[in-house]
């Protein structure tokens, strides 16, 4: 299936910064953004994905996916909500998105999955958000995963659905400025890790 994503016209790449505030695992944090890439991959999208200490500075072009353990006070979550996504209306496009750890991990033990992939897959459906998805009703941008879609996810048949996935790949054009195409091979290790 990775291959698919040679059939679209020049890839971008998206960088993708996530601060980890949840204290996730910093293996599961890798396991989880490999997950991630590999959903963008398949449609058709190349992304790079930094995992971050405190201290990071965010290059000039990404997103921000910022774990925490759990939702703030006044965070509008419903109530099986496991991540919030926003957008800043400043220059530097600031765009962020907020995945609670306390509620990932809890689908993750409920629906018997591995967290990496939960988390994984909850990463790339905020980033669908801030390149301007809306929810589907089924594949990766769907509002509310179950048990049978992180089953789904497992066996690599939880994607972005074809719709969704050219809305994808028009955002990452307005997004990167239609930068240079970037490739990676599948064995590239896709995180730059700044401490």
């Amino acid at each position: 299936m990775v291959a698919a994503a040679g059939c679209y016209s020049a890839p971008r790449t998206l960088t993708i910064v996530v601060f980890n505030y949840g204290e996730v695992p910093h293996t599961v944090m890798v396991a989880a953004a490999k997950e991630a890439r590999r959903a963008f991959r398949v449609a058709g999208v190349e992304t790079e994905w930094l995992l971050c200490a405190q201290n990071c500075t965010l290059p000039a072009r990404a997103l921000r996916v910022t774990i925490l353990l759990r939702p703030l006070k006044n965070t509008p979550l419903s109530a099986g909500g496991m991540a919030y996504a926003i957008q800043c209306s400043t220059p530097e496009r600031c765009e962020s998105s907020y995945v609670f750890y306390d509620r990932v991990l809890g689908m993750a033990e409920r629906a018997g999955s591995p967290l990496d992939l939960a988390l994984g897959y909850v990463m790339a459906h905020e980033a669908g958000h801030l390149l301007g998805l809306g929810h589907s009703v089924s594949g990766i941008m769907k509002a509310n995963f179950t048990a049978h879609d992180l089953r789904e996810a497992a066996m690599a048949r939880l994607r972005f659905p074809e719709r969704d996935a050219v809305e994808l790949r028009a955002g990452v054009a307005r997004w990167t400025g239609f930068a240079a195409p970037v490739t990676l091979a599948d064995d590239e290790e896709p995180f730059v890790r700044n401490e």
